[in-house]
């Protein structure tokens, strides 16, 4: 008999696979949250899940630990979508600031400096 933990801990797993695999922009800050909340459940339920443990709950971690490396993949792909975003962001906030001034480097005393190395 496979206690209620496992299974839980399972479907909530299986959720945030299914979650992670949306891309749309426009809903990231809910898959996000969404995602927070599916973790920290997944917390309470690893709490509970304690040795002993029989043969078939064995072989239902197993399955379990496949579905973990999954999970980790997914997440670590995730963060990096959203770095990767950030920094075009902060890229595109930089370019809109120098073509709004365009002089705002150029040195004003009349001489000439050579930034090349």
């Amino acid at each position: 008999m496979i206690r209620e933990s496992l299974k839980d801990w399972r479907i909530v797993t299986e959720q945030l696979i299914h979650i992670l695999d949306e891309r749309e922009e426009e809903k990231r800050d809910a898959i996000i949250s969404q995602i927070e909340e599916l973790l920290n459940k997944r917390d309470e339920f690893q709490q509970s899940i304690q040795q002993p443990f029989t043969d078939e709950e064995k072989t239902f971690g197993q399955a379990l630990l496949s579905l973990e490396k999954i999970l980790q993949v997914k997440l670590k792909v995730y963060m990096k979508d959203i770095r990767l975003d950030i920094s075009d962001q902060q890229k595109k906030k930089v370019s809109v600031h120098a073509y709004m001034d365009p002089y705002a480097k150029v040195f004003r005393d009349g001489t000439f400096y050579d930034k090349k190395k």
